[in-house]
C-alpha cells in the first residue's frame, strides 16, 4: 500500500466516527510557482488562522496548543510537494492529534481568492481529498529488464515498487530469460540491418531459437498471469510497458484482451534504467499518463454530445436528481454557485427553481454538495482538466453528463 493510503484510510476513521472539532488547512506549497517563492505560502496560511475565530478549548479560549503544534508541522522540513493537508482535531479526552499530508498533485476546490490556501474549522473538510482519490486513476508500471523484471503501482502522484508481483519468479528464470533476450537482440540488430529487415521477418530457424523455446514460453506465460493478478488485487486501471520494442510487443501477445485494453504506453529503455530510483521512473512515464488522461476526457465529452447527453447545468442538476445520471462532468475548478433546499438537500441553478421545492433556498457553493449528491443519485463524477475543461465551461454550459436511459 502507497503511504498516502494509511493516512486516508486515518482521516476517513475520523470523518466516519464524527469529530466536529477539526482544524483543516490545505495550501498550494508548489515551489514551480513564483509566488510561492521563499516559502510565502506560509504567510498566506498563518494569515488565514490568524482570522479563524473558531480555533477555541472548551472554555472559549484560543487553542493556543493546537495552534502551536500545528504551526510546528507547518514549518518542520518536508520533501518537495505540490500541495500540503493538515488535519488537526481534540478527541472527546481532550488528547490533541494532527494528521499532514505531503502531496504531489494538486487539488480541486482550492481557494484562489486567498492564494491557493483554505483553512477551516468544524467537520472535516476532506471534498478536495476524495474528489482526487476518485479523479486519479491508478496505474501500474511494467519495467522489461532482462536480469529482473520489476513493477511498480502509481496513485496520487506516488509511485512505490510491488515487489509481491514478481516474487515467485526464481533467479535462475531470470538469468535464462536475460540470456535468452540478449540472442534475441542480437538477432533483431542483425535483422534489422539488413535492407528492409525488422524483427518479424526472422526465419522460422531463427525463431524457434530465440523466441519459443518452451521453457521460454511458459515463463512469459507465467508473468502474464501474475501481472494480471497484481491488476486486480492493486486495482490497477491503466498498464505502461517499458522495455525494449521487441520485448514489450512480444510480451503483450501472452496478456488477456482485458490487460491489453490497459495498456495506454509502451515506452523504450533508456540509459542506467534498471538503476533508476522509482521516481525517476514516474518522471518520464507520468507525461504520458497525463496525457492519456486529457484525451479521455475530451473522448467522454465527445460521447456525451453523440449519445445525446445532457449539458448546461439546469438539466444536468434536473436529470441527476431524478436518477437519470450515471456519470457527471464537472470542471476541475468548480466555481459554480446553486440554490439549495437545506431541508431536503434539492439544489437548483435559479432561484425560482429551488423556491417550488423550499421556501427559503440559499445561495452555496456547488462544491460543498457535490459529494452528497453522487453518493445519494448513485453517480460517478468525472472531473475534466486543460482543454476538455475549457470546452465544459465554453462550450457546454459548466457541466454534462451521461444519461443511464
Amino acid at each position: 500500500m502507497i503511504p498516502i493510503e494509511t493516512q486516508l484510510q486515518t482521516l476517513r476513521q475520523w470523518s466516519e466516527s464524527g469529530e466536529g472539532d477539526v482544524l483543516t488547512i490545505y495550501a498550494d506549497v508548489d515551489p514551480a510557482r513564483p509566488d510561492n517563492a521563499g516559502r510565502a505560502w506560509l504567510k498566506r496560511v498563518k494569515n488565514a488562522l490568524r482570522d479563524l475565530p473558531e480555533m477555541r478549548n472548551r472554555q472559549g479560549k484560543r487553542d493556543q496548543p493546537m495552534y502551536d503544534q500545528v504551526m510546528a508541522l507547518l514549518e518542520a522540513e518536508r520533501p518537495e510537494a505540490r500541495t500540503f493537508a493538515l488535519f488537526a482535531h481534540r478527541d472527546q479526552n481532550g488528547q490533541l492529534y494532527a494528521e499532514r499530508l505531503d502531496l504531489q498533485i494538486e487539488l480541486p476546490f482550492v481557494d484562489v481568492t486567498r492564494g491557493r490556501i483554505e483553512v477551516r474549522y468544524g467537520a472535516p473538510y476532506i471534498t478536495p481529498l476524495w474528489v482526487a482519490v476518485n479523479d486519479y486513476e491508478r496505474a501500474g508500471i511494467l519495467l522489461l529488464i532482462g536480469g529482473r523484471w520489476r513493477f511498480f503501482e502509481i496513485f496520487l502522484g506516488e509511485i512505490r515498487e510491488d515487489e509481491e508481483t514478481l516474487a515467485s519468479i526464481a533467479s535462475e528464470d531470470w538469468k535464462a530469460l536475460a540470456e535468452a533476450s540478449h540472442k534475441v537482440l542480437s538477432e533483431w540488430e542483425t535483422s534489422a540491418a539488413r535492407s528492409g529487415g525488422r524483427f518479424d521477418r526472422l526465419s522460422p530457424r531463427e525463431r524457434t531459437a530465440a523466441r519459443v523455446e518452451t521453457w521460454m514460453h511458459k515463463l512469459y506465460s507465467r508473468l502474464a498471469r501474475l501481472l494480471d493478478q497484481a491488476v486486480d488485487r492493486l486495482a490497477i486501471e491503466r498498464l505502461v510497458l517499458v522495455g525494449e520494442q521487441w520485448k514489450s510487443s512480444h510480451f503483450e501477445t501472452y496478456l488477456s484482451r482485458r490487460l491489453q485494453q490497459r495498456i495506454v504506453a509502451r515506452l523504450p529503455l533508456w540509459a542506467e534504467a534498471h538503476q533508476s530510483p522509482a521516481m525517476a521512473l514516474l518522471g518520464r512515464v507520468e507525461p504520458v499518463l497525463q496525457e492519456t488522461e486529457r484525451k479521455a476526457e475530451l473522448a467522454l465529452l465527445q460521447e456525451i454530445r453523440e449519445q445525446p447527453g445532457i449539458w448546461g447545468i439546469d438539466p444536468v442538476l434536473a436529470a441527476l436528481q431524478l436518477g437519470q445520471v450515471q456519470r457527471w462532468v464537472l470542471p476541475w475548478s468548480l466555481e459554480l454557485t446553486v440554490w439549495h433546499c437545506p431541508h431536503d438537500g434539492f439544489v437548483a441553478a435559479s432561484r425560482e427553481t429551488a423556491a417550488i421545492m423550499c421556501e427559503q433556498p440559499r445561495l452555496v457553493s456547488l462544491r460543498e454538495h457535490v459529494l452528497r449528491l453522487a453518493f445519494e443519485y448513485g453517480v460517478k463524477i468525472e472531473f475534466v482538466r486543460g482543454e476538455a475543461e475549457q470546452c465544459l465551461l465554453d462550450e457546454m454550459g459548466g457541466m454534462a453528463a451521461l444519461r443511464r436511459w
